[in-house]
């Protein structure tokens, strides 16, 4: 699986003023309801259930947010950067200011994990961390996810 078909251009925001994990929760489905063509409400829905079997904030004040959906067609995933760190729940129970949110088919298939594993290690990459908290664009912040150097 490619991260760069997975996270588009579109699917990148930087600098957003969400005050709460649901409200981070919410707009990450909004974002992956549009890229996915599915209702918001669905979305949301599928992560929050996710949520609700234990948080999905990793550590080192980044989220992963992740769930199956019945019926979508690909994996997709959208990158938030909050302008101020929110409480997660997250197990060191530091604030999470980068949250990748993915959705994949509810197939029987690795294609959920390897994305997530994708994702998990370019955020495990400190280096990579503090590039994408001080990226000034989105198309910056994208080619640093998907590994490219350029936008």
């Amino acid at each position: 699986m490619n991260l760069e078909q997975v996270l588009t251009p579109d699917s990148v925001s930087l600098d957003l003023t969400l005050t709460d994990k649901p409200r981070a929760i919410a707009h990450a489905a909004s974002l992956l309801a549009s890229e996915a063509g599915m209702p918001s409400d669905v979305v949301e829905g599928a992560l929050l259930a996710r949520e609700a079997l234990g948080s999905t904030g990793v550590g080192g004040g980044i989220a992963l947010p992740h769930a199956r959906l019945h019926r979508l067609a690909k994996t997709h995933a959208v990158f938030l950067r909050l302008l101020s760190p929110i409480g997660f729940e997250s197990n060191d129970a530091r604030p999470v200011d980068l949250v990748c949110a993915i959705i994949a088919p509810d197939e029987p298939s690795a294609e959920l994990l390897t994305a997530v594993s994708q994702i998990a290690r370019v955020l495990r990459d400190q280096d990579k961390t503090a590039a994408l908290r001080q990226s000034h664009d989105a198309s910056e912040a994208r080619a640093i996810l998907v590994g490219s150097n350029g936008g």
